[in-house]
């Protein structure tokens, strides 16, 4: 981690050496000492940040670069902003800059001298390397954390799991596919996070007697991230030859080996399992052996879907899915219970009680079952069964021991994971510890956190017209092939990630290592009184801070955020108010003090007028506006007149993705608004808002909806045929907008939400919606009939169905829905929910979709 702070502060010190002003007083020459100061220590780092957990004198050393760091780029920032107040154009401002030279120079030394000391603390911590045995400490063997971490993982194909839940039908059907395979070579790749039973899949299939009969010889052998492909390849054919040629392939050199294996696989029907690969540049180092040509199959697991889907585009791509409750308790039950004879039958109903709590907590992870289980299976009273219960994750963490000194963690499977990312993304993980359990996370803001926090860089070679944005989206998308998060929502239109979160025991993972890198503070109201939360925020230096509030009046806990002072964390780039009611409904004026701040919302606030010490903000990149009600705004914020806001300003920001635009025929520029299609080329969501006066005509949008080509998501009254998503909510519809939508080619997603339509009943007729992949119906509370037509809707993957309280049931026509793979009922009637769940009458109409979940339908 500390080398990707300090990888993100040295380009920051180059960007800052390109500011001409700054050699005016001298302040250069101490920014270039000071980076390259921090360029000879971060050739160290890598080896550090691995090893500094067994070592706390590398810990410690650790640290100080990471704080020295911080400190820096909170120099560079007050350097820039000094160097910005001078780009002031026109006679007078050049006049006002000469009046007040002097006192700038003075502040500028005050400056350079501050860099002095941030370079002269970073040479003694280079020079204590030698002083305090640091690289003793890192070189002396054994001392990475990984290291320890692979031994412990390394798999043997001998070690076969009896215990075998919920992977039975994947087992069948990837022997099928291995077996029925023909003379050119693919990849069967198994692909999932740690600990969710990749190798234990791949063991079974070794073993399989179908697989056994089918293939010749086999090899296995555990790659990891220290991937040599001399030793692979030795193990592949020391596998796969007879024991008297061992010595000639060890005496075989890199080429003669590589070509000597080559052919061997290319005679000879072979199955190979690679076990545990992590990137791609490991496949593209052992590759070469592998015939095109040739009987021989391979099977590779890996936690990053980017390795499986580089290794064979057109192979066979296997993702493992979290066991079910009722598959966890099974598999807990075996490995626990099973066999147990010095249990009383009396007693086990109530173990099964606790059980099955245990196994809720474990995510549906079978390698946390498993370390559960075998600590299970040698308690036999209630007592030790409960105690295991309250303390879970200390448990998982000790690989069930008392000490935790010998067994396999489970915290150390996944933070294997977290060490082998690369330094930028291991920022962007750590930032998962802000939210509390089980979260949801919105994509669009987390990208919009790590930009203000400087963590997402363009980078050099990027596609032309690509933003930060953008590449805030592939650093995600990589958490996500890398199995480290879990998607919540896709948008079907633009395939990009909507939503995400974390599983339970990643989400720890994430917590300890953001503690072990003083990363960020969680402020949790259920650890301490909500006043002494709030108190704890006017007396914090922190850098970052999650303030977590649960239950109770939430009105009440936030008000006190006004009796906060802002003065003491003047180090905060985002802060994030969503949600808040501020007393007196307005931004405390030592907001203005965070001079640092990139991102500050007051979304859906009660905030009425901005304080107009914003002005000194300089460095915001995101500023979310979005409240209840009317929100004043000080001039300090823009170059144009409060109240005269013109769409022709809107004209030079060219990246804008997201547009919302109230329109009323009295005051609106039609004809600007539409020129704005001509240069917001990146613009992807729309919101146009009419206001409902009686006293103005019908405004027609349909001709600058039409202007927005490229628009996958759109929120308005009327429509434009082009549309891939639409989103209505209280537009008061009274006849049935099926009539009309049914008929938009392209569209995919619809969603009706509270008061979009007010009648009674909806149809969707055959041939009907024929792109249509998602269909949301929410809190229609007039809706009372719904009918589907054989053939309507027949792309239809995913329908949500809440709070409409007078529909008495699902469509008959549902049945006919074949793609249909997700039904969520949400807020309905308990009679609604009966029809629907297995022996109801209703049962048949979605007995086909795999799978079917009900919220809150109990009532």
């Amino acid at each position: 981690m500390a080398e990707a702070i300090v990888s993100v502060t040295v380009q920051k010190l180059g960007e800052l050496l390109l500011e001409e002003p700054l050699f005016l007083f001298g302040i250069g020459d101490q920014v270039k000492q000071l980076q390259d100061e921090l360029k000879r220590l971060k050739c160290f780092l890598k080896d550090a940040d691995e090893k500094q957990y067994k070592s706390e004198r590398v810990r410690n050393w650790v640290a100080g670069i990471r704080e020295a760091s911080y400190d820096a780029e909170d120099i560079i920032e007050a350097c820039f902003l000094k160097a910005e107040s001078r780009k002031q154009k026109g006679m007078k401002r050049v006049l006002r800059r000469l009046a007040c030279i002097l006192n700038e120079a003075v502040s500028l030394h005050s400056v350079g001298s501050e860099i002095r000391e941030i370079t002269s603390k970073l040479s003694k911590i280079a020079a204590s390397m030698l002083d305090y045995g640091i690289i003793e400490a890192m070189g002396r063997e054994g001392l990475s954390l990984s290291d320890s971490q692979r031994e412990q993982r390394q798999s043997f194909p001998f070690v076969v799991e009896h215990n075998l839940v919920g992977l039975e039908q994947s087992l069948e059907k990837l022997v099928n596919d291995l077996v029925s395979g023909g003379e050119k070579l693919r990849v069967t790749a198994i692909c999932v996070m740690g600990g969710l039973g990749k190798t234990t899949l791949a063991k079974q299939i070794f073993h399989h007697g179908k697989v056994r009969r089918h293939f010749d010889r086999f090899a296995w052998v555990y790659v990891s991230q220290d991937c040599r492909r001399t030793h692979i390849w030795q193990e592949i054919f020391l596998n796969l030859s007879y024991k008297d040629e061992n010595q000639r392939i060890l005496s075989l050199r890199d080429e003669q080996l590589g070509e000597e294996l080559h052919k061997f696989l290319k005679r000879n029907k072979c199955l190979i399992v690679l076990d545990d690969i992590w990137g791609k540049d490991a496949w593209d180092c052992l590759k070469h052996v592998f015939p095109h040509e040739t009987g021989s199959e391979i099977i590779l697991t890996t936690r990053n879907k980017e390795v499986a889907l580089y290794a064979d585009p057109r192979g066979v791509l296997h993702e493992p899915q979290l066991l079910t409750c009722e598959e966890s308790w099974e598999l807990l039950e075996k490995i626990s219970l099973s066999g147990r004879e010095d249990i009383e039958p009396m007693l086990v109903k109530k173990l099964e009680e606790i059980g099955k709590q245990i196994v809720v907590r474990c995510g549906g992870l079978p390698l946390a079952i498993t370390v559960l289980g075998g600590l299970l299976a040698m308690k036999s009273t209630w007592n030790e069964w409960q105690r295991v219960y309250e303390n879970i994750k200390s448990y998982v963490s000790n690989g069930g021991s008392s000490n935790g000194s010998k067994n396999m963690l489970v915290a150390d499977v996944l933070c294997l994971s977290y060490e082998y990312l690369p330094p930028h993304l291991k920022q962007c993980f750590l930032y998962f510890a802000h939210y509390p359990e089980d979260y949801e996370v919105h994509v669009g803001t987390l990208v919009s956190y790590w930009i203000a926090e400087g963590m997402v860089m363009p980078i050099k070679h990027t596609e032309a017209g690509t933003t930060v944005e953008d590449i805030g989206q592939d650093y995600l998308e990589e958490l996500v092939k890398r199995s480290m998060v879990m998607v919540g929502r896709r948008d079907i239109v633009t395939s990009e990630v909507m939503t995400c979160r974390m599983h339970d025991l990643m989400r720890e993972v994430c917590l300890q290592k953001a503690e072990q890198e003083s990363f960020v503070q969680v402020i949790d109201s259920r650890d301490q009184d909500e006043a002494e939360a709030f108190l704890s925020l006017s007396t914090n230096t922190s850098r970052r801070i999650s303030v977590q509030l649960h239950g109770g009046a939430e009105e009440h806990q936030i008000k006190r955020l006004s009796q906060v002072s802002f003065r003491k964390m003047k180090l905060l780039r985002v802060l994030d108010l969503e949600g808040a009611q501020i007393k007196g409904g307005k931004l405390p004026d030592d907001v203005g003090d965070l001079i640092h701040l990139r991102y500050l919302s007051v979304r859906l606030t009660n905030v009425k007028e901005l304080t107009s010490s914003i002005g000194n903000l300089k460095l915001m990149i995101t500023l979310d506006l979005f409240v209840k009600g009317q929100l004043y705004i000080p001039n300090q914020l823009w170059d144009f007149p409060v109240g005269k806001c013109n769409p022709r300003d809107l004209l030079a920001v060219t990246s804008l993705r997201r547009l919302s635009i109230n329109l009323s025929s009295q005051n609106t520029d039609f004809e600007v608004v539409s020129s704005l299609s001509k240069v917001l080329k990146r613009l992807r969501g729309l919101t146009i808002n009419v206001p409902c006066e009686p006293m103005l005509p019908p405004v027609d949008v349909t001709q600058l909806v039409s202007a927005f080509t490229d628009l996958s998501e759109l929120e308005l009254t009327e429509f434009s045929s082009d549309l891939g998503a639409l989103r209505l909510w209280q537009c008061g519809l009274v006849d049935d907008p099926f009539l009309v939508l049914e008929k938009l080619p392209n569209l995919k997603i619809l969603q009706l939400f509270e008061g979009s339509f007010v009648g009674s009943k909806l149809c969707c007729s055959k041939n009907g919606f024929p792109q249509l992949h998602s269909l949301t119906l929410s809190e229609l509370e007039n809706l009372e009939e719904w009918t589907v037509e054989d053939g309507a809707m027949m792309r239809l993957v995913s329908m949500e169905l809440k709070c409409c309280k007078q529909l008495k049931s699902v469509p008959e026509g549902t049945r006919f829905l074949k793609n249909l793979q997700e039904v969520e009922i949400g807020n309905m009637k308990k009679a609604f929910k009966d029809k629907l769940i297995s022996g109801g009458e209703d049962f048949y109409k979605v007995q086909h979709v795999p799978c079917v979940v009900f919220e809150n339908c109990d009532l």
